[in-house]
């Protein structure tokens, strides 16, 4: 059986994710620009005016930006946690083909849509800039340096979705674990600082979370152009991508279908999971609550109230997580 036919039976179930991420780039880019050069013109000699900044910044952080990040979350779980949630992954996996094609389809044609729309309208909204009188506030902005920067960003989401999607059982806990370890970087490093810092007194300089923030996939998408320009190693998520991408295949083949509808698909990993868990939302729960102490209080106080907190999260969470991992969700779908 043809490639081909694998690829329509991905459209399939995905054409209406992929047709609304491709209309979201033709309001982030194209639209957005048109709505500007008008309002910069009929504004040119307004004294609040400030072109240097604004021309730029229509290649910068919006929300439809953040909505496309959304939406590929979705597409990625749609991809593999739907379908087991709904047991469409057993007919999947009757197919002529093996599973790292078919794991590398499903990633084909989030990133080529991703690629192929960002690019037609980045170009489009780019080329009517430089066409027009303001241009010149786009100089020294390099074009492939904005373009990449958050494309990379919804690559590396997109790829670290499928990878989370690998090891989990259905679409909530991929949800829930794409959401957690997007923002685990720089959360278990500030949990980490504030734990720290509470019992000593002195904030760690040498945690610097301004370098974690680049393992924080979004941050590419978020970043203003000048913070972009600005200590951001673009190679960070380029090899993320790889890495998300070969794993994923590689855990892909093996995935266990006994397990379809629970919350990960490989038993020996629960062990981790749980002691990871009940260890971030302790700390959470520390800093918390150690936050409600007054600042007139002593440091000790603030001490005692830290591990209140701490040991009261850790018993919640670790009811938590019991029945976190005992659900199994399926539901009936075509």
């Amino acid at each position: 059986m043809s490639v081909k036919a694998l690829f329509r039976k991905e459209w399939k179930q995905s054409w209406v994710l992929l047709t609304m991420i491709t209309l979201l780039f033709v309001f982030l880019y194209p639209m957005r620009t048109f709505l500007g050069l008008n309002d910069w013109r009929e504004r040119i000699n307004d004294e609040y005016f400030f072109p240097q900044h604004e021309v730029p910044a229509i290649f910068g952080v919006s929300m439809t930006g953040i909505m496309i990040l959304i939406f590929l979350v979705l597409l990625a779980v749609q991809f593999l946690g739907t379908e087991r949630n709904t047991r469409r992954h057993d007919f999947a996996f009757a197919l002529p083909f093996k599973r790292r094609t078919m794991f590398f389809v499903k990633w084909l044609l989030g990133v080529g849509t991703v690629t192929v729309a960002m690019l037609v309208t980045f170009t489009i909204a780019y080329a009517v800039i430089m066409g027009s009188e303001f241009a010149g506030y786009l100089e020294g902005y390099q074009f492939w340096r904005m373009f990449l920067t958050p494309w990379l960003g919804y690559a590396a989401m997109y790829s670290f979705t499928l990878f989370i999607g690998t090891i989990t059982g259905e679409m909530v806990s991929q949800i829930v674990l794409t959401f957690i370890f997007t923002i685990f970087p720089i959360g278990f490093i500030a949990l980490l600082a504030n734990f720290i810092s509470t019992h000593t007194g002195v904030y760690p300089e040498k945690l610097d979370i301004f370098f974690f923030q680049q393992f924080v996939w979004p941050i590419y998408n978020f970043a203003g152009l000048a913070s972009v320009d600005d200590g951001v190693n673009l190679w960070i998520p380029a090899v993320a991508i790889v890495l998300f991408l070969g794993l994923g295949a590689w855990i892909y083949e093996r995935n266990p279908s006994e397990y379809n509808g629970e919350f990960l698909l490989f038993k020996h990993l629960e062990t981790l999971f749980r002691i990871g868990i009940v260890t971030c939302f302790s700390l959470l729960g520390g800093m918390i609550v150690s936050g409600l102490v007054p600042f007139t209080l002593s440091v000790g106080t603030k001490i005692i109230f830290y591990w209140l907190g701490f040991f009261l999260f850790l018993v919640l969470s670790f009811f938590f997580t019991k029945r976190l991992f005992r659900m199994n969700i399926t539901v009936k779908g075509k």
